[in-house]
């Protein structure tokens, strides 16, 4: 019997990074112990929700960016996860909420996401045959400082801001478990020399551009490296 092919559900995630010691620090969270993710230390992100395209979405400012859905999703999930809502004057504390709830409160409070600040570094398609599958768009934007940050308990057991190589070097020991596009994004971060050489080595990336590791018999995968352009 043929087993149907999982759809790959749209997500966004957002690297927020800030400058240190010659290269960046990055804001990671770490899932409990359940679900797909469970357990595994990651960048805050979500599913793309019917919310994200719904009127509620017009508190998300996007510009021109035709990817407006998943910016959105980005930023409604930074905010609900860690508290932080980026605006056009930088990062500020978040009502709490979720969803639709959550963005009703921002506009109630003036508060505008800025989706236009985000910088698409990748499009990242989990490979077929998984039992889940996410189209997700990874995002990038630098920010100087940020208010403290409040997890969310139903969704975070706790966070660090963590130099990239430090972060690998943590999984490497088994201090924390992580997954393909993490670390292959961490990678990527731990060659740039501060915010600025990482906005500069993401430009020209679009949602065409496809990054899909094949999937080996024994189950395992062929890594990606994401490109050293800039």
């Amino acid at each position: 019997m043929t087993v149907p092919e999982v759809a790959a559900r749209p997500a966004a995630t957002v690297m927020l990074i800030r400058d240190y010691g010659g290269g960046v620090e990055v804001l990671m969270v770490r899932r409990p112990a359940r679900g797909f993710f469970g357990g595994l230390t990651v960048f805050p992100g979500g599913a793309v929700d019917p919310v994200d395209r719904s009127e509620l979405a017009a508190a998300v400012v996007v510009g021109k960016h035709r990817d407006g859905e998943y910016r959105s999703a980005a930023l409604r999930e930074l905010a609900e996860e860690t508290g932080l809502a980026l605006t056009p004057n930088g990062v500020v504390p978040a009502p709490p909420g979720r969803g639709a709830g959550l963005l009703s409160a921002l506009e109630a409070s003036g508060i505008l996401l800025d989706g236009a600040r985000l910088t698409l570094v990748s499009r990242w398609v989990t490979p077929e045959g998984a039992p889940s599958r996410f189209d997700t768009r990874f995002y990038l934007v630098g920010v100087a400082e940020t208010p403290e940050i409040r997890l969310d308990p139903e969704e975070l057991v706790g966070h660090m801001w963590v130099g990239p190589a430090v972060a690998l070097e943590m999984h490497e020991a088994g201090e924390i478990e992580m997954f393909l596009p993490t670390i292959s994004h961490l990678g990527w971060l731990a060659r740039r020399s501060g915010i600025e050489d990482a906005v500069t080595a993401a430009q020209g990336a679009d949602d065409r551009s496809l990054l899909q590791p094949r999937r080996m018999g024994d189950g395992s995968l062929v890594p990606i490296h994401l490109p050293e352009s800039g």
